[in-house]
């Protein structure tokens, strides 16, 4: 006859059992003041690749920015023109210098051709080809001032300065705002002390926007200061945060998964 402790259904049971006093609950989101900041010496200069008119400033002071957004938009027309100039220079060296190779060949077949002719026609081609030189390395260089003529963001980061109006006139090399990376920035947040047993240094976490959980980014805390009834926590991002700079916010922290 067989025992009822080990029938499949008790069997079942046992281990159901067993299986929720093992259960470990999800970790859930605790709610906390935080603020981001910028760390002195955080800041980095972005300067001017050439003297233009600032035509646009796209991005605003301590919102997130991505790596490769334009900064600042420079007034290229200038540029636009005198590439164009150089263009036609070019265009115009080539067909001097085919008009005179042919030229060239054309004089030298003939019987009349003498050594003053010949020296005069290969100083002139001479001439052309150094055109065509100028005008090529020309062009190269208002191809590349034209490429990066407007200021983009080297990192992921933040604007915190703004050196120039719209309409004013920077000058190359010079200063056009001040950059911080997002590598660089600290979170701020308080927590209840009750809750903060799971945020030590060290551990990763999730930092939610507590008016909508699906924008967040990865943290790393690295300190947690008890003060009374909460706790100080510095974190570092590891994402580019979805918060502003300098202004205070409310955000959720998990533990990451």
């Amino acid at each position: 006859m067989r025992s009822p402790a080990t029938s499949p259904c008790r069997f079942t049971l046992f281990l159901a059992a067993a299986a929720a006093l093992c259960w470990v609950p999800a970790a859930y989101a605790v709610a906390a003041d935080a603020r981001l900041v910028a760390p002195p010496g955080s800041e980095t200069e972005l300067k001017a690749t050439l003297s233009a008119e600032v035509r646009a400033l796209p991005v605003a002071l301590h919102q997130p920015v991505t790596k490769g957004a334009i900064l600042v938009e420079m007034d290229v027309t200038k540029l636009q023109k005198e590439l164009e100039g150089e263009r036609r220079n070019l265009a115009s060296a080539q067909e001097e210098k085919r008009r005179l190779a042919v030229q060239r060949g054309a004089t030298s077949s003939s019987p009349s051709s003498n050594n003053r002719t010949d020296m005069s026609n290969a100083q002139a081609v001479s001439d052309a080809q150094m055109a065509e030189s100028n005008a090529i390395s020309d062009l190269a260089r208002l191809q590349s001032e034209l490429a990066t003529a407007d200021l983009r963001a080297p990192a992921d980061g933040y604007v915190v300065r703004q050196l120039f109006a719209v309409g004013a006139k920077a000058k190359k090399r010079k200063p056009l705002l001040g950059f911080v990376e997002a590598q660089k920035v600290v979170l701020e947040a308080s927590v209840p002390a009750a809750e903060a047993g799971a945020f030590a240094p060290g551990v990763t976490v999730r930092v939610a926007d507590a008016g909508s959980p699906a924008r967040g980014f990865r943290a790393k805390i690295l300190a947690a200061t008890p003060a009374g009834e909460t706790v100080a926590l510095r974190l570092q991002p590891l994402d580019l945060p979805f918060l502003a700079l300098d202004t205070p916010a409310s955000v959720e922290l998990a533990a990451a998964p």
